[in-house]
């Protein structure tokens, strides 16, 4: 349970801001926004999922991290909140549907949840959370949820609404049951990973309506989405190990160095070889492309688990190391045949066009 979660966690805050950053690089403002959207759904669930990475992985477990743990919920329930509104301007601009009744309905519901959030009440950091007050502030959020899930789902045939009503119910009907039973049914609490699930997949969603047609751009835009990352990676890797005063060899060290290769270097001479091909020749690459893509994800999420467990574990073996080590090796396997496939591919590719090229100058010469 705690490999998995971590993995999961971490798979999840990466594809997330990473979905983001690609969608700010979008020319329309709506997909702007869902790359805001994104970008803050992915660092708000952060201040919560982080530490609770960090549990599983260090000896100490939940029970040495309450403060931590507690006062990313209060973040998480912040960021969650401000996602929604900002889901409110989305449908708002898609639907069409500029009534300000509504409008300062959201924003009311909002103000209210946090300001409830905010309360001494809550018992944030303490060694017990108020349950009460967790139903409290739960009560305006829900309300703004099952608007937000009615509005959706009344104008779910226009562009970018189809599946968001259904996702934002399966989101809640998720979290409620945590809400009300986790603290007296602990197993309760694993709904937490499909609610999740179901964020991602508004995202993606999101993305796929925005930017999933695969061209050349697509190449050049995620080679910027990896520098960023990769940049990302690099500064949490300093920062983290720091914190810890932490001066060993660690995985994190090799993430920056692996997201700008593999990722940002590799996937820009892709972009230069393919940027002349015609859209059907590109289109050909998408599977094999996604493959390495996959495997790089893979591998690069693994390196992260292995990097925070040296730093935190004190030399506890918190987790299965073999188990890690399978998972990652099957990430390399799937970046290697990925990597393999799509310069066989590319070879045939280039291939092609540079015989075509020839033919065209010899016909150009025989009319000449």
């Amino acid at each position: 349970m705690q490999l998995g979660e971590s993995l999961f966690d971490i798979g999840y805050l990466a594809l997330v801001i990473a979905l983001g950053i690609r969608l700010l690089l979008e020319n329309s403002k709506e997909a702007k926004l869902f790359g805001i959207m994104a970008i803050l759904l992915g660092v708000g669930d952060s201040f919560h999922l982080l530490p609770r990475i960090i549990s599983h992985l260090s000896p100490g477990g939940f029970g040495a991290h309450t403060v931590a743990l507690s006062w990313g919920k209060v973040v998480t329930s912040i960021t969650m909140t401000i996602f929604y509104v900002l889901y409110y301007y989305f449908y708002r601009k898609q639907s069409g549907n500029y009534d300000n009744k509504k409008k300062i309905l959201v924003y009311s519901l909002a103000i209210i949840r946090i300001i409830l959030v905010a309360m001494p009440e809550n018992n944030w950091g303490g060694a017990h959370e108020s349950y009460q007050w967790g139903i409290y502030r739960n009560i305006p959020f829900l309300i703004m949820g099952i608007l937000l899930i009615i509005w959706s789902y009344k104008e779910k045939e226009k562009p970018g609404l189809k599946n968001m009503w259904w996702l934002i119910l399966l989101s809640f009907a998720f979290y409620i049951p945590v809400v009300l039973f986790a603290d007296k049914y602990p197993a309760v609490g694993a709904l937490m990973m499909p609610k999740t699930l179901a964020y991602l997949f508004i995202v993606v969603f999101g993305f796929k309506y925005f930017a999933g047609q695969f061209r050349a751009s697509s190449l050049l835009a995620t080679s910027f989405t990896m520098l960023v990352m990769g940049i990302f990676a690099g500064a949490f890797s300093r920062e983290f190990t720091k914190y810890y005063g932490f001066d060993g060899d660690t995985y994190l060290k090799l993430i920056h160095t692996h997201t700008l290769a593999l990722g940002f270097l590799v996937v820009m001479g892709i972009y230069f070889i393919v940027r002349n091909f015609d859209e059907e020749n590109i289109l050909s690459l998408k599977k094999v492309y996604h493959t390495y893509i996959t495997g790089l994800a893979i591998t690069i999420i693994t390196m992260f688990v292995k990097g925070i467990f040296t730093v935190v574990s004190d030399g506890v073996d918190t987790i299965n190391l073999n188990a890690i080590a399978g998972i990652a090796g099957i990430g390399h396997i799937i970046t290697t045949i990925g990597i393999i496939c799509l310069m066989l591919k590319l070879y045939k590719l280039e291939s092609g066009n540079s015989f075509g090229n020839k033919l065209e100058n010899k016909k150009g010469l025989a009319i000449n």
